[in-house]
């Protein structure tokens, strides 16, 4: 199993609306793809600003690749992402899990 992580932070103003929108785009996006195993979506209040952090799983490199394209290491944004005033990282992180809590 591969992890795949990308960061973002938006004003708290626009907190809960990106929230909102990052399920609907990124995660349901992601979620409807073979090889799909799972997402966590976190949240961090951080002064006027509110970073996520989204972890999608996923089977295989060519599973990634389905969702994300040629260029794997790239973060995959949405129109509409710029409402939010998202101030978000370009590049994404890939790990290979060890374990993943619930597994034995």
């Amino acid at each position: 199993m591969i992890a795949r992580t990308w960061n973002g932070r938006v004003p708290a103003h626009h907190a809960d609306g990106f929230a909102r929108h990052l399920l609907a785009t990124g995660v349901a996006e992601s979620a409807a793809l073979p090889g799909h195993l799972g997402a966590d979506v976190f949240r961090a209040d951080v002064g006027e600003h509110v970073e996520f952090r989204l972890v999608t799983y996923w089977r295989s490199w060519e599973a990634i690749q389905s969702f994300a394209g040629e260029e794997p290491d790239r973060a995959v944004l949405y129109p509409g992402d710029e409402e939010y005033e998202l101030v978000p990282s370009f590049v994404v992180e890939h790990h290979h899990v060890i374990r993943r809590s619930g597994e034995q």
